[in-house]
Order: structure tokens, then sequence, then C-alpha cells
């Protein structure tokens, strides 16, 4: 969904471009937006299913309408360009080194939460529970779960994909999803070793 659109079948979906170097992602929503009793709290209420604005759940297919080169076909070793890259970070990407990243057991490294939603591919949206919305992608083969609850989760290390706690929020003619993304490996924004964190 980063910077693509995508369906399911008889469904459109409008991506927006989230920043990769960022632990903070939003995807933006259209529909009717009732979150008031989840913004209330207390016993009425209702789990994040419930005072979703609109079902994402089911099964999406990118559509690369951009950044399609650099997408589709893993960039040359030191290629950069459309990410905002400081002097510092420079070496880091010259020197990325795919047999090491196979050796120390890393493969995963571009399939991280900051790079995830801009890989090319199928993936599976459907509620584990009724506060936690999962994403599942074929890329990869990585399992990202939102977490709605307020209750803090024990100390875990961490992952390529991270902690993500999401929470809906009200805005006019419908709602926004917002995820803030801790716990992170370092990992990759693109297969040729262009690193975040």
């Amino acid at each position: 969904m980063s910077g693509a659109n995508a369906s399911p079948p008889g469904r459109s979906h409008q991506g927006r471009d989230a920043a990769a170097t960022v632990a903070v992602i939003f995807l933006v929503l259209a529909g009717p937006a009732d979150m008031g009793a989840q913004q209330r709290g207390g016993a009425a209420a209702r789990s994040a299913r419930d005072a979703a604005p609109i079902d994402l759940t089911g099964y999406w297919v990118s559509y690369v309408t951009e950044n399609w080169r650099y997408r589709m076909v893993t960039p040359a070793k030191g290629e950069y360009r459309r990410i905002p890259a400081s002097p510092a970070a420079l070496p880091l990407i010259n020197a990325w080194d795919p047999a090491a990243d196979d050796k120390a057991g890393n493969q995963c490294k571009s399939y991280g939460a900051g790079g995830i939603m801009n890989v090319p591919g199928r993936l599976r949206i459907s509620w584990q529970d009724a506060n936690t919305l999962r994403i599942d992608t074929d890329a990869g083969t990585q399992t990202r779960r939102l977490q709605f609850s307020t209750t803090a989760a024990k100390p875990a290390p961490a992952s390529w994909q991270g902690d993500s706690k999401a929470s809906w929020e009200r805005a006019e003619g419908g709602g926004t999803l917002r995820v803030v993304t801790s716990n992170l490996r370092a990992g990759y924004l693109r297969k040729n070793g262009v690193p975040y964190k």
C-alpha cells in the first residue's frame, strides 16, 4: 500500500506514500466514522473492529504505479535516488554486501516494517482478535500485527515488524488509522541495502 494502489476483487483503495524512514505510518481511510465509544473508554467502549470506519479485511494486491524501477527490480548497489540520505548514511549504503547478509541470517532485512508495504505483492488483512488487525504478506512471508489495545505489553526483543500501536481517529467525512511502530530491528528500505534505523 505505501506508494501504491491496492484492490481486492470488487474494491478500490488509494494508498498514500508513507515516510519509511520514520516509525510513524499513517494510512488514510475513507468512510463514515463513529468512534466516540472507543474514545470515551469504559464499559461502553466498542472493540477496534466494531469502531472501524471501513472494512479493510480481505486479500489485496499492489498496483505498482510509481517508482517501478526501484520496486520491481533490485536497484544497483549504491542506488538511493528518491530516498533522503544523510552523508553519514552513504558509507553504509555503499558497503552493502548481500553475501554477508545471507551468512548472518539477515535475508529478511528488506522485509521489515520500514519497507514491507512498498514491496510489490499480495497481502491479507484480517482481524486476529477484536483489537488486533493482522497483515500477512507474501513478500518475505511477514506478519504485522496492529494492536489497538491500550494494555501495556511485556517488552519483547526487537523484530522486523516491531510493535505497532494503532488507533482510529475521527476525521470529517471519514476516519484515519494511525499506526506508531517501535522496537524495530535495523533493516533496509530497498533490497539493495539502503538502511533505516
